[in-house]
Order: structure tokens, then sequence, then C-alpha cells
């Protein structure tokens, strides 16, 4: 089985968020990440494709509550 591996760059541009979006992720540990090293970060394609449809849903969540007090914006 072959295993696709991206770089941060690669998942904010495939999930269309700002450049340091996946480094805040990974801070907070809201998406699954390798890291190679102490600095280098990977994420399993797989991984991500779940994330999109899963994780990111509890991510929007939780912005929607921490900034707009969990009223509907």
């Amino acid at each position: 089985m072959d295993q696709q591996f991206l770089t941060p760059k690669e998942v904010s541009r495939l999930l269309k968020v700002h450049p340091s979006t996946p480094y805040k992720w990974v801070k907070r540990n809201a998406i699954p990440f390798f890291r190679i090293g102490e600095k280098c970060l990977r994420f399993r394609k797989s991984d991500i494709e779940l994330f999109i449809g899963e994780g990111r849903d509890k991510e929007l969540r939780y912005r929607k509550k921490r900034y707009f007090g969990g009223k509907p914006f």
C-alpha cells in the first residue's frame, strides 16, 4: 500500500486555508500529523481526507463558538 504524505503548505492549499493554519491545528492537536525530526511536519493524505469529512466540521464549530459566542453568524 503506497501512502502519500503532504507538507503543511500542501495541506493549506488542499484545504484552502492560510499557510499558518495547519501549524495552529497541530499545536491544538486538531489534525493528525507526523513529526520527522524536531521541526519537519508531515500529514498522511488519507488522514487529511478524513479530516475534511469529519474533523474540519469540528474545527469550524470550535471557531464559531470561540469567535461568535456559539451564535449563528
